[in-house]
């Protein structure tokens, strides 16, 4: 077992590791809050998620994410899910420390490789150009139905 999964059990490391997209909340330096959608994966005993491409920002230093983290490095991940029968509701939530891997940095291609494996849509991403936030757990909550 490495370094991250010593913060999950098995049924919530395996619901993380499969979902396909989580919600990133952040804080900036004056504590207003921020959460927004995210892809992710797990490498090097982190999560990563990219800043990918966006049509709106060519500086990936003015998105929100980046900002708040730089401002705040405490950060919320929850991976959840939604189906009508409400017995079969599920979520974790991981809280932990966050930094912005700029290009070059230490740990910096595992992450792009990473994210590569687990989305076929970054193959035409310069990701390696971009930075990635890399979230080191401090503890994970979780309940419901881990199975969905």
């Amino acid at each position: 077992m490495d370094d991250l999964r010593i913060h999950f059990d098995d049924a919530e490391y395996s619901y993380v590791e499969r979902a396909r997209v989580g919600r990133l909340a952040t804080t900036d330096g004056e504590g207003r809050p921020s959460v927004v959608p995210v892809c992710y994966a797990f490498t090097d005993h982190r999560i990563v998620t990219p800043i990918d491409e966006k049509p709106k920002a060519d500086d990936p230093d003015t998105l929100r994410r980046v900002r708040d983290v730089r401002a705040n490095p405490r950060v919320t991940l929850v991976v959840d899910h939604y189906v009508e029968d409400w017995n079969a509701l599920g979520w974790v939530q991981v809280r932990g420390t966050a930094r912005v891997l700029a290009a070059g940095e230490n740990g910096r291609e595992s992450a792009v490789d990473a994210l590569r494996a687990k989305y076929d849509q970054y193959a035409d991403h310069a990701l390696e150009e971009r930075p990635v936030i890399a979230i080191e757990p401090g503890s994970v909550r979780s309940w419901g139905d881990l199975s969905g």
